[in-house]
């Protein structure tokens, strides 16, 4: 488990938008990557109020050693055949080179908000990888992304403090993170729901959780928090949600996901954000879905 801790400076009027983006899966069909992009534009374009973590499973990283869940048929177009005219045809196909093709995908997709990243979670995809095959993605991944800033390592869970400090005053607050992939096969809303909300109250402190890997977007109420600061008594506001995702479980035209097979219930594409107003204290989550 890790702790991350970043400064942030802000002015009285001041938002922040928070991100968890996780469970890409990019190197599979079924990935979203237009709709990654652009939430990548938006993200690009807020600035420095951007905060985003990495919360695992940005690639899906599965080869053909995972004999449970490797089918080649479902591979990404551009990982049969990445173009670069200077190769031999026979040589331009990622099928055995599945760990940097998806690894330089995900650098391209991410590079424009890297600078926004306050960390990268390590997800069962991206470390199936190193154990079937003796690829360290998550190593390469973090060399990328600290070519310019720095992205520290997230461990699959950690606790991030977000040290918000107001400009030209000592006045100063703290949000705690608490994030992890996640783990299991919850079906229904109702138990995907409890998993996030277990995992809450494991850790009171923290003022918002974030778990993945399931990819929904379940946000269970959390019960006002009694705790004492300075003497006075205060009840605090927290917030819990599932990260969402960017893989179609279901898709036309194509062979079936992996998780089509088990039957799992449709992803819901996308991710959450919660917009931090630090100097009046107000956390207010917002969900990501079409209609």
């Amino acid at each position: 488990m890790e702790v991350i801790i970043k400064t942030f400076e802000y002015a009285r009027p001041d938002k922040f938008y928070l991100y968890d983006l996780s469970d890409f899966h990019i190197g599979a069909v079924h990935c979203d990557e237009d709709k990654l992009e652009s939430q990548v534009g938006e993200i690009k374009g807020l600035g420095k109020q951007a905060i985003v973590l990495g919360g695992g499973d940005y690639g899906d990283c599965i080869t053909p050693n995972d004999l449970k869940r490797w089918d080649a048929r479902i591979l990404a177009p551009w990982l049969l055949d990445d173009m670069n005219n200077k190769l031999p045809v026979w040589m331009r196909s990622n099928m055995d080179n599945i760990g940097p093709g998806i690894l330089e995908r995900v650098d391209k997709i991410l590079s424009p908000i890297w600078g926004s990243f306050v960390g990268l979670i390590e997800g069962n995809h991206d470390d199936g990888i190193r154990k079937y095959n003796h690829y360290n993605f998550m190593k390469e991944l973090l060399k990328k992304a600290n070519k310019k800033f720095t992205v520290p390592y997230a461990g699959v869970q950690c606790f991030v403090i977000l040290h918000f400090v107001r400009k030209g005053s000592g006045e100063a607050h703290d949000i705690v993170i608490h994030a992890r992939h996640g783990e299991g096969a919850a079906r229904t809303s109702g138990a995907r729901a409890l998993a996030v909300l277990r995992m809450a109250q494991s850790t009171p402190d923290a003022n918002i959780t974030f778990m993945s890997h399931l990819h929904g977007q379940e946000s269970p109420d959390i019960p006002q928090r009694l705790t004492v600061v300075r003497g006075k008594i205060k009840a605090r506001h927290a917030l819990a949600t599932m990260t969402g995702a960017w893989l179609k479980a279901y898709m036309q035209g194509v062979p079936p996901s992996y998780l089509e097979r088990y039957g799992s219930p449709p992803s819901v594409l996308g991710c959450p954000r919660i917009v931090i107003n630090p100097d009046k204290g107000i956390m207010t989550l917002e969900k990501a879905g079409a209609f």
